[in-house]
């Protein structure tokens, strides 16, 4: 039986028969993505008007990608550490540095649910 589409995409659902795969835009992954990049952003003193006319972009364009609406590609990433007065490395660092901990967090929080059961 096919699963109604929430339009949360945290679970695969099945539509017409297929499975979707979860969107990733919608990932606690990604989420770490557009956290480090709206900090950044403020650590700049910038608001996202500011950032989009650096990135000769509509204030709008910044907003989706920091509401989550919109991915940010690899050039672009780049782009916005540039227009940011950072280096890319330095946010992917961030990034790196915020997914080790959330990784490390659920694996304690397995480890003391295993021990519980």
């Amino acid at each position: 039986m096919p699963l109604a589409d929430t339009g949360v995409n945290n679970a695969a659902t099945v539509i017409s028969g297929y499975a979707r795969r979860p969107n990733p835009v919608f990932s606690s992954e990604y989420g770490v993505v557009r956290e480090v990049l709206i900090e950044a952003r403020r650590q700049a003193g910038l608001s996202q008007r500011a950032l989009a006319a650096r990135l000769e972009k509509t204030g709008s364009h910044v907003a989706m990608i920091e509401r989550g609406q919109r991915r940010v590609d690899l050039l672009e990433f780049c782009r916005m550490a540039d227009s940011l007065g950072l280096p890319a490395q330095e946010l992917v660092r961030r990034i790196e540095e915020r997914l080790s901990r959330a990784a490390q967090a659920a694996n304690a929080d397995a480890g003391s649910l295993a021990k519980a059961s």
